[in-house]
């Protein structure tokens, strides 16, 4: 997989560069972005001269490439329109090595990376939206227990939640989540919401 980065800082390049064991190709202008297709890009909020982030210029970029905004000051608003504008993922700067390296495993895959704040907000506003479909059909592959956690989880409760809910350790939620996301092959809690609610 192709890895670049639209930034004029140096120590933010070295920084993700060391922590992600990733050798990334340095972009100096959004212009020499035009050229390429295809690639995951993180793109640096700080660098000078780029679009305002709710401008619609984005939508072209993000379409032929697989955007992630980095930020030093993030925030969950911010977040919403970065992924508004097409990303696939938004995430601080600065982050550890092993969060900036899930992030790029995510998006290099095919995926959207949301934090568990956005994730969990898209999933209210998915329940809000939509009537849940026939339960039957769409669990019919999962365990008693399997089934109790993807309700909980599709209804937009956290690992931490369900776990005390249902008496059982944090631990052996993620378990059965890894159980769950493989029978009703879907990637994470936002495919898994969708699903509950017959959109996917």
């Amino acid at each position: 997989m192709n890895f670049l980065i639209l930034t004029a800082d140096t120590f933010l390049l070295a920084h993700i560069q060391q922590a992600t064991q990733q050798k990334l190709v340095k972009l100096d202008s959004l212009a020499s972005l035009t050229d390429r297709s295809g690639g995951v890009v993180l793109v640096d909020l700080a660098m000078p001269a780029l679009p305002a982030l709710g401008d619609a210029i984005w939508l072209s970029y993000t379409a032929a490439n697989q955007i992630i905004f980095v930020s030093s000051a993030p925030s969950d608003a911010e977040h919403l329109v970065a992924l508004t504008a097409g990303a696939r993922g938004y995430c601080h700067a600065y982050a550890s090595g092993e969060s900036l390296q899930a992030i790029l495993n995510v998006v290099a895959a095919g995926g959207v990376w949301a934090g568990p704040a956005i994730l969990q907000a898209l999933i209210r506003s998915v329940n809000k939206l939509f009537v849940p479909k026939d339960t039957q059909a769409w669990m019919s592959p999962l365990t008693a227990r399997e089934r109790e956690v993807a309700q909980l989880v599709s209804n937009g409760s956290v690992n931490k939640d369900i776990a005390r809910e249902l008496g059982i350790t944090e631990r052996t939620v993620k378990f059965h989540l890894g159980l769950i996301f493989e029978k009703l092959k879907v990637s994470d809690r936002l495919q898994l919401a969708l699903l509950a609610k017959g959109i996917r």
